[in-house]
């Protein structure tokens, strides 16, 4: 094993060299990149290729991303880019963002050989333009792309020193370049630019207000890993906690229960308190406990959450609707949502005040609603799901 300190700003040549030469003979190099370290290998060199995954425990069926000096080194890979894309792509790189883009592949490379015969087939490449003079040189000079992907074990946390480095390591690297300890280990941003939305899939660096600047009026999204669902009626101590706990109950028993959030709250600003004593009772004739359940009020934060609001009554439809209008789509009527004709009553109506009974025949109405909605819901649901590769 080799190992070279060096300048991250001033890097000496003879250094890169070595760097350069060892990545040739098929060797794995550790370096400093924008954010943390690095390791890096001869992307067309299937032995280096399958040494990289060994060394990090990686599964194979997950990629690496590629660095490259420009964004004509990317369009001689995949093509000539979309003008739009291209556009925005040369304000915001170089620097400490990884962007993934649409596999347009003119030829196969070794470092996604495994994809060829996999099913789906690898859909996105991931690319690196660092800003960092290290990594610039050790392009230009090897004349092509190498990997860039943390030096640590995978699922581990990232390297920011080369003594980290060989504790994940040893002494199985071929070539150490030392630029001393890291200044942060947040990473890179990654945006997914196969998105409309495009998806921010890791907040590192760079944040959200920072592209904002960068690239005034262009629309981002986070990766969420929860389609959030939040009921609402007046207290939130009737109605809303039974159709909460209702669609918790019908979820438990799908695929989908790890993906879906469901919660609830109410209109008025009331002290926070238990479920009423009828709907805890109707809950338990059908195996449904209600007995920790407190009452919120419904705020900003939980319509700015949320993926759906559903309204157990006109008033709180209406409600919503007029205190936040840019939500307008998320908010609907739980008696109303996608039916074809509008209804006469689409209210569930509230039961407080009343016997056992009428509590009774609300949570069946409420039931049968969350019924019907059940496979709207999930075709939302898988909308989700896709657009932040949750399946």
């Amino acid at each position: 094993m080799e190992y070279f300190k060096i300048d991250p700003q001033n890097p000496d040549p003879q250094a890169l060299d070595k760097a350069v030469e060892t990545l040739r003979k098929g060797g794995v190099i550790i370096y400093p990149t924008d954010t943390v370290y690095g390791l890096g290998v001869d992307i067309n060199n299937e032995k280096a290729v399958n040494r990289l995954y060994l060394l990090k425990k990686r599964d194979i069926r997950n990629p690496v991303t590629i660095m490259v000096h420009s964004i004509d080194q990317i369009e001689q890979l995949l093509g000539a880019l979309p003008v739009n894309q291209k556009n925005l792509l040369e304000k915001l790189l170089p620097g400490k963002i990884t962007i993934l883009l649409k596999n347009t592949l003119k030829k196969p490379l070794q470092i996604f050989k495994q994809f060829d015969n996999q099913a789906p087939p690898l859909k996105k490449v991931g690319f690196r333009i660092p800003d960092c003079p290290v990594c610039y040189e050790l392009i230009k000079k090897f004349g092509g792309p190498i990997t860039t992907t943390s030096a640590n074990i995978s699922g581990k946390g990232n390297v920011l020193s080369i003594p980290e480095a060989l504790s994940h390591f040893g002494d199985k690297l071929d070539l150490i370049l030392d630029a001393g300890v890291m200044a942060s280990n947040a990473g890179s941003t990654v945006i997914d630019f196969t998105k409309n939305p495009y998806l921010i899939v890791r907040k590192g660096e760079i944040e959200i207000s920072d592209l904002k600047m960068l690239l005034p009026g262009v629309k981002f999204r986070i990766r969420r890993n929860h389609f959030k669902i939040n009921f609402v009626c007046s207290g939130n101590i009737c109605r809303s906690p039974l159709a909460e706990a209702a669609l918790k109950a019908m979820v438990k028993k799908t695929k989908y229960k790890k993906y879906i959030e469901i919660t609830s709250s109410g209109t008025l600003d009331i002290t926070s308190s238990p479920a009423h004593k009828y709907s805890i009772k109707v809950a338990q004739e059908n195996d449904i406990d209600l007995t920790g359940h407190k009452s919120k009020t419904i705020t900003p934060a939980i319509v700015k959450d949320s993926d759906l609001i559903f309204c157990m009554a006109l008033n709180h439809y209406e409600f919503l609707r007029q205190h936040y209008p840019k939500k307008r789509r998320q908010i609907v009527l739980l008696k109303q949502w996608n039916r074809e004709n509008k209804l006469f009553i689409p209210s569930i109506a509230d039961p407080i005040g009343n016997n056992l009974d009428f509590y009774r025949n609300t949570f069946k109405e409420i039931h049968q609603e969350i019924k019907r909605i059940l496979p709207f819901l999930f075709t939302e649901l898988k909308v989700f799901m896709d657009y932040n590769d949750l399946s």
